[in-house]
C-alpha cells in the first residue's frame, strides 16, 4: 500500500472517529437529561440518590460505549496508539478508564454542583498522588467484601446535606489481560469480576432544593451544559486525532526501519539458535531454517507432526513428564536433549521451553529455543574417557607408591638390622672404655681412653646420622631440647677434631666469646653432630695450616640468644657455582675431591637440615683457592645467666701458648671461674712471668706444640727445675705420642688435658673443691637388687654384668628369651634387662610370655626394660605393647642405667 493509499484509510477513519464522537456526545446529553429528570423527582434525599445514580450509570454507559465501538475497532490497529500516557504520547488515544477518569474530572471541574470521582487503592504509578478519604476506604471495603452493587452516606457540613455515592468498578476479560501484563501495574494476578476500584459521585443539598425551584429552566440549561461539554470533550478528542493523524506518517516511517530490524534480529537467531513452536498438544506449529537443517526434514514434513518425531529414545519416559508438567504449570524447562535426526544421526541440544499465553491469559503454545552442543558433549566424552585413562594411570602410581613404601620398610629393616650389628660391639667398646676410666690410670693413659671414648661417640653419631638421614628425610626426625652446660660440651666435641688435625699436621684453633653463658636449652647430640660434620670437613680439606673455630653469642633479649659456631678453613675453597648445591644430597664441591678426600657427600647435607629442624640458619662464605667460612646460627633460651665472677688475687695462673685465640678462650673459662690469668704469647714473655711469681699458689697452664725451640713438655722440665711442683704445672696436648707419654710418665706429670680443655677439667685441676666437680655417688649395698640379664652377646653379657656388679647387684644371665621365660617362673626377679634379636626366642616374645604367666600365677608384674641396639620408634613401640616398662638403648648410657636401678630401688618392696 502506498503512502497516498494509507492517507485516505486515515481519513475515513478520522471521519468514522468523529462520527462515533458526536453520537457519543449526544449520548451523553440524553443520559445527563435522563439523569436530571430523575433527580427533581421525589424527595430531597431519593432526588440526590438517583441523581448519583443515573450520573454513575451515564459515566458507566459512556465508557462502556467508548470501549466498545470506538476503542475496540482500533485494537491492534498498527497507526492508533491506545495508551493511558495519551497527553505525553503524540497521536495516542487513552484506554476507557483513563478518558471516563478525565473526562469526569473535565465535567467536576466546571459543574460546582456535582463531583465525581474513579477511585482505586492500586493506582498506577502516575497516579500514586490522588487522595483516599476515609469513604473511599470504608466504601472499597464493603463493595468487595459484601459484593454488593452500591455504597453510599449522607453526611452533614458546613455547605449542608451532602450525599457520598460509590459504584463498583469491575474487572472485564480485556481488563484482566491489559492490567496482569501492563509494566506499570502494581498488581498482576487480577481475575473478571474483582473490584478494581469504584466511582464517586458528590452531590450537595442545595443543587436538589434549586432544582425543585426552577425545575425545568434548570434541566434545559444543564442539558444544554452537558452538551455543550460533551461537545467540547469530543471537539479535544478530535485536536487529539489530528494530531495522531499528523504523527501516523513518521511513525509509519519509523515503524517499518523497526520491522526491517526486527527481521534483520530474527534472521540473526534463527542462524545461531533452533527454533520450533507447538501447539498444546505437542504437534509442531512453526520451525525456522536451523531446525530444518540440523533435524534434515522439510518444512512439510514436520508441520502438524508431534515433536516426539526427533526423540532418539537415549533419555528416560520420566524426563520428558517432568518436563511437560513444568511447562503445562507456567515454568520454563531447561536441559539437555539428545535428540536424532532424519539420517539417524545423533545430536545434542541445550534446550529452552516456556509457554506462551493468549489474549485470555490461558497456555495455548509452547516455543522452544535450542543451541547445538554436540562438541561440547562430545569433548565431555573425550573427558571423561581421559579422566578414566587418569584414574588407570593413578591406580598404577598407586601401586607403584606400594611398592615404594615395601622399599622404604625394606630400607628401614636393613637400616635398624644394621644399627643392631653395629651398636653391639660399640657396646663393648664404650662400656669397657667407662670400665677402664674408673680404675687407677696414669695421666697419659685416662688421655689416651678419654680420646678413645670421645671418638667411640663420634663413631655411634656417625650411626646415628645414617638413622638421622633416613628420619630426616621422611620428616620424621625430632629434636629433643634439654639443658646443657654449652661451654662443656662445644669442647667436648672439639677434642675428637683437635686429635685428627693434629695427625694431619693441622692446627685446631678455639676462639670463645666472653658473652656465651654457662647454661642454655640445647639439643646436644644434634649440635654435636653439626659442628663435628663442619670441624671433619674443614680439616680434610685444608693441606697445612690452620682450621679456626669461632664460638660466638648475641643477645636478642633477657632469656633469649644465638648461638654462633663459624669455622674458617685454609682449604682448597669452593666456587660460587659449586656452593648452590653444597648443601644437597650426596653431593660434593668438586667430584674428584672423592678420590682425593673420600667421603659421599651427605654431612653437610645431614647438617644443613638439622640446623633447619633446630630453627637456626647454615651459610657459607668462600673462594676458590681462598679457604672456606661456614656459619651456624642457632636460637636457644638461656636457663642460667651467672653474675660476673669474683675474680680472686689466688691463685694466680700463667698462661702460655702462641696462639692468641687459645689464650682468650682460657682466659674466658678461668675467668668463668674467678680466677685471675696472666696470658703469655712467647717464652720471654712467659719467663718474665713467672720471675714475679714463685709461690706455691700460682698455677702454670702450658701448650706442648709451641712454634718456637721450646716445646711445652720442656717448658715444664725447667719449671720444675726452678722449684715449682708438679701439682702447679698443667699440660694441654691435643694429641699423645709414645714418646711424650713416656717423657709425662718419668717426669710424674698427672695435670695433663687434651686440647682444647674443658671448664670442668680446669676446675677439677685448679679447684679441687669446687662445686663444679660431680660427686660419685656411692653404692648403697643395703639395696641390692636381684636381676636378670636376658642377653646373647658375650662382650656386652660381660660388660653388663661388670657394670651391675660394681654397684653391688647380684646378677643372673639367660642366653635367650626361652630361657628367660623358664627362669621367671622358678624365680622371682626385682629387674629384668632383656635384649630384643636373640636366637630362639626374641626379646618381644618372651616378655609377652612372661606377663602372661604373671597374670596366670597372679604375681606382681616384675619391671621389664628392653637393653638393645634397636633404637628406631617402631622398635620402642615394641617393646611397650609388649609389657615392657622402657626402653634403654646400646650402648649404654650409665646416666640412663642408674636411673633405671634407682626407680627401681624405689618400688621394689623392702
Amino acid at each position: 500500500m502506498d503512502k497516498a493509499s494509507k492517507v485516505d484509510v486515515l481519513s475515513s477513519q478520522q471521519r468514522k472517529f468523529r462520527l462515533l464522537m458526536a453520537v457519543a456526545a449526544c449520548l451523553f446529553a440524553a443520559v445527563f437529561l435522563a439523569l436530571s429528570i430523575w433527580i427533581v423527582r421525589g424527595t430531597e434525599e431519593d432526588h440526590l440518590l438517583r441523581a448519583a445514580r443515573n450520573y454513575a450509570k451515564a459515566i458507566d454507559s459512556f465508557r462502556s460505549f467508548y470501549a466498545e465501538h470506538i476503542v475496540s475497532p482500533l485494537v491492534g490497529h498498527p497507526w492508533v496508539i491506545i495508551t493511558e500516557h495519551y497527553k505525553e504520547e503524540g497521536g495516542a488515544i487513552p484506554i476507557p478508564f483513563t478518558m471516563t477518569m478525565d473526562l469526569v474530572e473535565y465535567m467536576s471541574q466546571r459543574d460546582m454542583t456535582i463531583n465525581a470521582r474513579l477511585i482505586s487503592d492500586f493506582p498506577f504509578p502516575q497516579r500514586m498522588d490522588r487522595i483516599i478519604t476515609e469513604f473511599d476506604k470504608e466504601a472499597l471495603q464493603q463493595l468487595r467484601s459484601d459484593k454488593i452493587p452500591e455504597y453510599y452516606r449522607f453526611t452533614s457540613g458546613e455547605q449542608g446535606k451532602e450525599l457520598l455515592y460509590a459504584t463498583p468498578i469491575l474487572m472485564q476479560p480485556t481488563c484482566v489481560t491489559c492490567h496482569n501484563n501492563h509494566r506499570d501495574s502494581p498488581k498482576k494476578d487480577w481475575q473478571v469480576g474483582d473490584v478494581r476500584g469504584m466511582q464517586v459521585v458528590s452531590l450537595p443539598s442545595s443543587q436538589n432544593a434549586f432544582a425543585l425551584s426552577e425545575r425545568f429552566a434548570y434541566l434545559i440549561v444543564f442539558v444544554v451544559l452537558s452538551f455543550l461539554s460533551a461537545l467540547l470533550a469530543l471537539f479535544l478528542m478530535d485536536g487529539r486525532v489530528r494530531k495522531t493523524v499528523r504523527l501516523l506518517h513518521d511513525r509509519n516511517e519509523k515503524l517499518e526501519a523497526t520491522t526491517i530490524e526486527l527481521k534483520q534480529q530474527q534472521n540473526a537467531l534463527d542462524q545461531h539458535a533452533i527454533v520450533s513452536m507447538t501447539d498444546r498438544a505437542g504437534d509442531i506449529i512453526y520451525t525456522n531454517q536451523h531446525f530444518k537443517d540440523i533435524s534434515g526434514y522439510s518444512e512439510d514434513e514436520l508441520l502438524g507432526k508431534n515433536h516426539r518425531l526427533i526423540n532418539s529414545g537415549y533419555h528416560p519416559k520420566e524426563m520428558f513428564e517432568t518436563m511437560w508438567k513444568t511447562i503445562a504449570a507456567g515454568k520454563v524447562w531447561h536441559g539437555e536433549i539428545k535428540n536424532i535426526n532424519k539420517l539417524g544421526e545423533h545430536y545434542w541440544v541445550k534446550a529452552t521451553i516456556m509457554p506462551l499465553y493468549d489474549s485470555k491469559g490461558q497456555i495455548d503454545r509452547y516455543i522452544s529455543i535450542r543451541t547445538d552442543i554436540t562438541q561440547q558433549k562430545q569433548l565431555e566424552q573425550n573427558l571423561k574417557k581421559s579422566y578414566e585413562d587418569l584414574y588407570a594411570l593413578t591406580m598404577t602410581l598407586d601401586e607403584a607408591r606400594k611398592s615404594a613404601v615395601s622399599a622404604s620398610e625394606a630400607k628401614s629393616a636393613f637400616l635398624a638390622n644394621m644399627s643392631h650389628e653395629i651398636r653391639t660391639p660399640m657396646t663393648g667398646i664404650i662400656g669397657m672404655t667407662e670400665l677402664a676410666l674408673d680404675t687407677p690410670l696414669t695421666a697419659t693413659q685416662r688421655g689416651y681412653l678419654g680420646v678413645v671414648k670421645s671418638s667411640a661417640d663420634a663413631l655411634l653419631s656417625i650411626l646415628n646420622d645414617i638413622l638421622d638421614f633416613s628420619k630426616i628425610d621422611a620428616g620424621k626426625l625430632e629434636i629433643s631440647v634439654i639443658e646443657i652446660d654449652i661451654k662443656d660440651l662445644l669442647m667436648q666435641c672439639l677434642k675428637p677434631a683437635a686429635v685428627l688435625a693434629r695427625k694431619k699436621g693441622v692446627s685446631l684453633v678455639v676462639d670463645i666469646s666472653p658473652q656465651l653463658p654457662d647454661r642454655c636449652l640445647l639439643d646436644p647430640v644434634r649440635v654435636r653432630q653439626v659442628l663435628v660434620n663442619i670441624c671433619d670437613n674443614a680439616i680434610k680439606f685444608t693441606p697445612q695450616g690452620e682450621v679456626l673455630v669461632t664460638i660466638d653469642w648475641q643477645t636478642l633479649d633477657d632469656q633469649t640468644g644465638e648461638l654462633i659456631l663459624g669455622v674458617r678453613d685454609q682449604g682448597i675453597g669452593i666456587s660460587a657455582e659449586q656452593q648452590q648445591h653444597i648443601f644437597q644430597p650426596f653431593s660434593q664441591a668438586d667430584e674428584s675431591t672423592t678420590r682425593s678426600f673420600g667421603g659421599t657427600g651427605l654431612g653437610l647435607t645431614i647438617t644443613a637440615r638439622l640446623v633447619e629442624l633446630m630453627g637456626g640458619e647454615i651459610g657459607l662464605e668462600s673462594e676458590l683457592g681462598q679457604g672456606s667460612f661456614f656459619w651456624i646460627k642457632l636460637p636457644t633460651k638461656v636457663t642460667q645467666i651467672s653474675p660476673p665472677p669474683i675474680l680472686s688475687s689466688q691463685p694466680n695462673v700463667i698462661l702460655l701458648s702462641d696462639r692468641q685465640a687459645h689464650l682468650r678462650s682460657l682466659q674466658v673459662q678461668l675467668g668463668s671461674l674467678g680466677l685471675m690469668s696472666k696470658a703469655c704469647d712467647s717464652i720471654d714473655t712467659f719467663w718474665k712471668a713467672v720471675e714475679t711469681k714463685q709461690d706455691q699458689t700460682t698455677y702454670f697452664i702450658v701448650e706442648h706444640y709451641l712454634s718456637g725451640a721450646l716445646q711445652g713438655i720442656e717448658v715444664i722440665k725447667k719449671l720444675i727445675e726452678q722449684g715449682h711442683s708438679l701439682e702447679q704445672c698443667i699440660l694441654i696436648s691435643d694429641v699423645s705420642g709414645d714418646a711424650l707419654s713416656e717423657t709425662v710418665n718419668q717426669m710424674g706429670i698427672t695435670h695433663v688435658v687434651t686440647h682444647p680443655p674443658t671448664r670442668s677439667e680446669l676446675s677439677e685441676m685448679l679447684l679441687p673443691n669446687s662445686t663444679i666437680k660431680a660427686a660419685k655417688a656411692e653404692v648403697d649395698l643395703s639395696s641390692t637388687l636381684n636381676i636378670l640379664l636376658v642377653e646373647d652377646n658375650k662382650v656386652n653379657q660381660k660388660l653388663i654384668t661388670t657394670l651391675l656388679v660394681k654397684r653391688g647387684h647380684q646378677v643372673l644371665l639367660a642366653e635367650n628369651g626361652q630361657e628367660a621365660v623358664a627362669l621367671c617362673l622358678d624365680e622371682l626377679f626385682d629387674l629384668i634387662l632383656m635384649d630384643m634379636q636373640m636366637p630362639v626366642m626374641g626379646g618381644v616374645e618372651a616378655t609377652r610370655l612372661i606377663r602372661e604367666n604373671e597374670r596366670l600365677l597372679q604375681r606382681n608384674p616384675t619391671p621389664v626394660f628392653a637393653m638393645t641396639a634397636n633404637v628406631l620408634p617402631t622398635d620402642k613401640e615394641a617393646c611397650l605393647n609388649a609389657g615392657m616398662n622402657g626402653h634403654l638403648g646400646k650402648p649404654v648410657k650409665l646416666a640412663e642405667l642408674d636411673a633405671v636401678l634407682d626407680a627401681v630401688k624405689r618400688t621394689a618392696p623392702k
